[in-house]
């Protein structure tokens, strides 16, 4: 289809976006329908236009085919016009059309007289292949200073350029755009950061209690559930592994054991597709690798020292809240000589790495420790985690002097 061209509009150069955005003001109060802003150099091209038919920027699109000629003149005839376009480097000075007539050629012969008397030498004077013999010739006898190019494409053989496609007006211009974007996204995370300022989950209720402990306690057992944080990173790339995929993962006293089955993979592949923080132990069409985290001391003073509880009904309720698919079961309670354990089941039915991450933000009393970890890999990551909350058993001090 012949696109149509923007040639007798309404013009204007500036070398600022605000000074581009008043001219755009003006053409609206004189009634303009479409307008296109191209960027040559460092000016901005405005072109509008009262029609509202798909119109593309000659001017604009000339000078773009032609990005290499500093000075020149494009010469074309085009639906019985005579069109020319005139620039200086990123300045335009003319886009005019005219009838092909004996009044539109006088036209076009002074324009070329005034504007080659006083531009410098070597300049380019483009002559499409439509431009009639006699014009040509014209050319040839009066502009020898000048460099002539014939035979150059022509206006309908330009490229449809969507850069220089006129728009409706009312339209805001790109940096208008963006500077809506900008302040949407502004606005967008602030109203997140209030939120979250909002909703961020309360720090656990925390109760400080004397406890006199007569002996170092050793470590409890499980790994502290900040370690979540690091699942994220650890199971990157797992889903994707090469002739390998990964089933299940369990944790091991201070070690998370993953099982992995071969699909077409070799063993001694394996260890160039896992991250390095994996220790890789093949067996036969199966593969396990273990990642080992290390133990956080619980309390090892052998005099008395404080030892924050939890309000566990109102961290359960928290829980809740903002996990709501989470199920929490409390178990049996346990006890050794030297802790007592309240035992909690968090189960997932449906998850992934980052809601266990973020997980761990309500798993941060310094005595939580998860026992058991289970995960099964499928469409929907699935977990299950046994956490104890440990609490030094309390000396009776019943008969002491």
């Amino acid at each position: 289809m012949t696109a149509v061209w923007a040639i007798n509009g309404w013009r204007q150069q500036e070398r600022s976006a605000s000074a581009i955005t008043k001219a755009l003001a003006v053409a609206r109060e004189r009634g303009m329908q479409t307008y296109n802003i191209s960027r040559i150099g460092k000016r901005y091209w405005l072109v509008c236009s009262r029609e509202v038919t798909p119109m593309y920027d000659l001017a604009a699109t000339v000078r773009r085919h032609y990005r290499n000629v500093v000075q020149g003149i494009y010469l074309a005839v085009w639906r019985e016009q005579f069109v020319v376009v005139v620039w200086t480097n990123a300045l335009l000075q003319h886009c005019v059309a005219c009838t092909a007539n004996e009044t539109g050629l006088a036209h076009i012969q002074l324009l070329l007289e005034r504007l080659t008397g006083k531009t410098r030498r070597h300049s380019a004077l483009l002559l499409a292949s439509s431009v009639p013999q006699h014009l040509h010739d014209y050319c040839l006898a009066h502009l020898a200073q000048w460099q002539l190019h014939t035979n150059q494409v022509d206006i309908g053989d330009l490229p449809h350029d969507k850069r220089t496609k006129l728009r409706d007006i009312a339209l805001p211009t790109t940096w208008q755009q963006r500077q809506r974007l900008f302040i949407a996204v502004l606005l967008t995370l602030t109203v997140a950061a209030a939120l979250g300022w909002y909703l961020w989950p309360e720090q656990p209720v925390q109760v400080n209690e004397q406890v006199k402990v007569q002996q170092a306690l050793p470590d409890p057992k499980g790994v502290v559930p900040k370690v979540l944080q690091e699942l994220p990173n650890l199971f990157h790339g797992m889903n994707h592994l090469a002739g390998w995929q990964w089933h299940s993962a369990e944790l091991r006293g201070q070690e998370l054991h993953v099982s992995l089955r071969a699909t077409y993979g070799r063993p001694e592949e394996l260890p160039h597709q896992l991250d390095a923080a994996w220790q890789v132990l093949p067996q036969r069409q199966q593969a396990a690798a273990k990642y080992a985290w290390p133990t956080v001391p619980f309390a090892r003073q052998k005099a008395g020292f404080s030892v924050t509880g939890l309000d566990t009904a109102d961290w359960q309720r928290r829980l809740k809240r903002y996990f709501p698919t989470l199920e929490v079961k409390q178990g049996q309670a346990l006890a050794t000589a030297q802790y007592r354990q309240s035992v909690f089941v968090l189960k997932f039915l449906q998850t992934d790495f980052a809601e266990l991450a973020r997980l761990s933000q309500l798993l941060n009393h310094p005595h939580l420790r998860i026992v058991k970890m289970n995960l099964q890999a499928g469409p929907r990551l699935r977990s299950e985690l046994e956490v104890h909350l440990y609490a030094p058993q309390v000396i009776s001090m019943e008969g002491a002097s």
